[in-house]
């Protein structure tokens, strides 16, 4: 193995280079990871755009891969070299006050796991620990490097309790989280899984993957679309994914009263919402 690796180094906003860099030699309980994907997801693009606030630049960004693992640390038992792997993006610390109430995603203490835009990539002990998995034979590299998003979807999902014959409306669909959640609500028994995008071609897919109706933003009005396709109702539950100031607050006015409406993008620090107080409390949303 070479002593040297490329990697993409985020310098500031808007400004990465691709440098030669020492390949990394793990410590105890640490795996080096030879990578073989990395997609890039939207928190990869905000982290460009406008930097991380865990990680001050310079560092080799990126946090979702699949690999090989090429180096084991000291003490690492459960991983060998030439084991297919990837790892979700943190791990908790399973001590502090939230992961206490089995709030770990909230963990006061998280490790987090960078630098998979990287030919090589360590993977830290506590993340080797709880939230590495091997890779079974059949799965691609390239699919298992999506293991962190679904992650975070299958969250989301337990926080709306879909119940089976229900119907969901996604805001923002045509996009790869939306797509995961489509899936996932059709598997778990949603009966009407309505995507809502201003995409064509990404509403197209949305379709393909099992949407039961798509709605373009950019030709009709969504709320009426949406009471029409729901007897007048809305949606029993809208799962928001487009992370728009307007999209957060269109979700409140699709879902039916005692609904559920999931903020799954995000949105700046700082950025106010306009909902109608009277519908969210009255209609118990």
């Amino acid at each position: 193995m070479a002593d040297t690796m490329r990697g993409v180094v985020y310098l500031g906003p808007e400004k990465i280079e691709l440098r030669n860099l020492p390949i990394p030699d793990p410590k105890e309980g640490e795996l080096l990871v030879r990578v073989r994907a990395a997609p890039t997801c939207g928190t990869d693009v905000k982290t460009y755009r406008h930097g991380h606030p865990k990680f001050p630049p310079p560092f080799v960004f990126g946090h979702e891969f699949g690999g090989d693992v090429v180096k084991v640390g000291k003490d690492v038992e459960k991983f060998r070299e030439g084991t297919r792997v990837t790892a979700n993006v943190f791990a908790e610390c399973g001590e502090c006050y939230y992961c206490q109430r089995g709030q770990g995603n909230l963990c006061e203490n998280l490790v987090y796991n960078f630098g998979a835009f990287a030919e090589y990539t360590i993977i830290p002990a506590s993340i080797v620990r709880k939230t590495t998995f091997e890779i079974p034979a059949h799965i691609p590299y390239a699919h298992a490097a999506l293991l962190e998003p679904l992650v975070t979807v299958v969250h989301g999902w337990h926080k709306v309790a879909v119940q089976p014959g229900q119907t969901v409306a996604i805001i923002g669909a045509g996009g790869p989280i939306s797509l995961m959640f489509i899936q996932l609500l059709l598997r778990a028994g949603a009966g009407q899984v309505i995507a809502i995008g201003h995409s064509l071609a990404r509403l197209t897919v949305a379709e393909e993957l099992g949407a039961t109706r798509v709605v373009n933003a950019k030709e009709v009005d969504t709320v009426a679309a949406v009471r029409d396709l729901t007897r007048g109702y809305g949606a029993d539950v809208v799962i928001e994914c487009a992370g728009t100031k307007s999209t957060w607050e269109t979700s409140v006015d699709i879902v039916r009263r005692g609904g559920r409406v999931l903020w799954f993008g995000g949105l700046p620090s700082g950025t106010k919402v306009d909902v109608d107080a009277a519908r969210v409390h009255y209609g118990e949303i």
